[in-house]
């Protein structure tokens, strides 16, 4: 019982149908003690009908376990006893769970591990009660409830439990750790673990194909050069940007042997183990939906078969990621396949995630996690080669691409859905400006934004003067163009034109920046103020040379002049016996001065 005051319940009845009211009687003791009289309660109802009492607050103490029985009378007599019944009180929460600890990941400070790398924490059982924990329910969000946390059993030994996870981010990360007992009450107090995380150190493998011809360079750093066949050639990128790799459907690239990569803070070299936590990304671009059942982006490859292969399959034309069960001839094959078809000609970013704790297959398309998942049973760590285009099948290589790939990436972690979806957006546009550049204050100018043929591309945002964005012009065409005249406004100088593309999806690109200058004829502006009264002069004529130019101030003092070029002017006026000169530097932008009356004559020089 999970209170102190539960209720005793059940039906009474009398074969008398004429007997209308009938009373029941809740009689309790303490397993050990024997009935008695005092500890009751009773329920009055029909006849028949179900009854229930509560037992009254202080009868019952926490921890103790009770024996009850009821009778029912009816005014006359008492019926028989019911058969006894136990329940034990258990109103008190377990308490929290004891100390965790892990020397993967120790509380000291210091960054350890990796997002991605899977530590081993142990959770030690509460110091009392520890065999009330049935679970124990784990978190690193801050914001998750125990009650829809993960959880792990408890042993039913020392009533502990390992948990081993891969910490989701770099930095500060905090597991939360709840004790759960058989009544499904949760501790009040989480315990709390602390500590600290290196950042991912980025892919094991990585292809850009960004050479002007030959095999392809590991840019991670790690070696893992890749062997291109001579049919492999070099391509525009997504969006024109670079270059990426153009496969016929007989060519392919291979580095031999298992990627392998050297960790920070390690000196040992080590492979990728695919019997572990993995993660496969890449840009595809099918050339047509028909061909071979199985067309390869990535794959690594055991003696007779690979071991993990992300591609396209034809036979359903949608993108597919999968393993085998073993390394040996026509092995049981496990896959996930994109939810949409793929669509011939568009590029489209793919990540395959294997997540060894639970041996599920994760497929993402465009940063997108795929409706459905796979377990793979069994599965094997693959050291022969790694293949870009290609899949070893019972000792054959076999499922050549054909169409074009970029951007082919191989890590050793599980990494963050929020790193994949980055991973998937477009590049920025191209801002041209094919009016130019320079437009007169008061002007307009027409600005193009340019997707470079990426059909992803629907939409441009924009913003001219700030980075705002806060416009949206639709393109022509998918991976086309959108084209805007726009106001220049009145400020001379440089200004920023800032956009973004938004594909199908709306993931958006990384900023784009265009310059633009306003330019036109300065203007010097001004008032004429009498020094003594410091009151807007009327009437007063204010001269500039050179050029010959005079301006009268109106009723509130002002004069202006426009129509020359920048360069040094002195301005003069004079009035009823007053007088005021300066020299002074007009810049392109033009600018503001005023004219201060003294008694004649005066000169004041300055520059501005």
């Amino acid at each position: 019982m999970l209170t102190t005051t539960p209720f005793l319940a059940g039906r009474q009845s009398d074969p008398d149908t004429g007997q209308q009211s009938l009373t029941t009687w809740f009689h309790w003791w303490a397993v050990g003690d024997a009935r008695n009289d005092v500890d009751k309660v009773s329920q009055s109802s029909g006849n028949p009908s179900a009854v229930a009492k509560a037992i009254p607050s202080g009868s019952l103490v926490d921890g103790g376990t009770y024996a009850w029985q009821a009778r029912t009378y009816d005014g006359a007599r008492y019926g028989a006893w019911s058969g006894v019944c136990e329940f034990t009180v258990d109103a008190t929460p377990p308490p929290m769970p004891g100390n965790v600890t892990s020397t993967d990941y120790p509380d000291d400070g210091a960054p350890h591990g990796a997002v991605g790398w899977p530590g081993v924490f142990e959770i030690a059982p509460p110091e009392v009660d520890p065999q009330e924990v049935e679970v124990y329910a784990w978190t690193f969000d801050s914001g998750t409830l125990p009650t829809t946390a993960a959880t792990i059993p408890a042993r039913s030994t020392d009533h502990g439990a390992t948990l081993t996870v891969s910490p989701p981010r770099d930095g500060i990360n905090m597991l939360r750790v709840w004790s759960k007992d058989r009544a499904g009450r949760f501790s009040t107090q989480a315990r709390i673990y602390t500590f600290s995380v290196r950042a991912p150190w980025g892919p094991a493998g990585h292809w850009t194909f960004e050479e002007t011809g030959g095999d392809a360079v590991d840019v991670s750093g790690h070696g893992n050069t890749a062997a291109l066949d001579a049919a492999a050639t070099r391509v525009p990128g997504r969006s024109g940007v670079g270059t990426a790799l153009a496969l016929d459907g007989s060519a392919a690239g291979t580095v031999s042997g298992p990627v392998t990569l050297t960790r920070p803070g390690e000196s040992t070299t080590v492979p990728v183990r695919t019997d572990a936590d993995f993660t496969v990304a890449a840009w595809a671009r099918i050339t047509s939906p028909a061909g071979p059942a199985e067309q390869v982006v990535l794959a690594g490859n055991g003696t007779r078969t690979f071991g993990y292969s992300l591609g396209y399959a034809g036979g359903v034309e949608r993108w597919r990621f999968s393993m085998t069960g073993t390394d040996a001839d026509d092995p049981a094959v496990y896959s996930v396949t994109s939810d949409a078809a793929a669509v011939p000609g568009k590029w489209t970013h793919l990540a395959g995630v294997y997540e060894a704790a639970t041996r599920t297959l994760t497929l993402y398309v465009d940063g997108v996690a795929q409706s459905t998942t796979v377990v793979l049973a069994g599965g094997f760590g693959t050291t022969t080669d790694t293949t870009i285009g290609k899949r070893r099948w019972n000792g054959t290589d076999q499922g050549f691409f054909t169409g074009a790939v970029d951007d082919v990436r191989l890590y050793d972690y599980l990494e963050n859905p929020a790193k994949l979806a980055a991973l998937a957006v477009p590049l920025p546009p191209a801002i041209t400006f094919p009016n130019g550049t320079v437009a007169d204050a008061g002007g307009q100018l027409t600005v193009v934004f340019d997707a470079r043929g990426d059909t992803n591309v629907t939409t441009f945002r924009y913003s001219v003067g700030d980075a705002g964005l806060g416009t949206e012009v639709p393109a022509t065409e998918p991976g086309g163009t959108a084209t805007v005249t726009f106001d220049v406004g009145s400020l001379h100088g440089d200004r920023p034109v800032h956009a973004v593309a938004v594909d199908g999806g709306n993931r958006v690109s990384g900023l784009a920046l265009g310059t633009f200058t306003v330019t036109g004829q300065p203007q010097v502006t001004g008032t004429v103020i009498d020094i003594e009264t410091f009151n807007p002069v009327a009437g007063a004529i204010v001269r500039m040379e050179p050029g010959g130019f005079e301006s009268t101030t109106g009723p509130d003092g002002a004069y202006s002049f426009t129509g020359f070029p920048a360069g040094t002017y002195t301005l003069s006026t004079s009035h009823e016996g007053r007088c005021a000169s300066v020299t002074i530097e007009i810049s392109p932008a033009g600018t503001y001065w005023d004219l201060y009356l003294l008694p004649c004559p005066g000169t004041r020089r300055g520059t501005r």
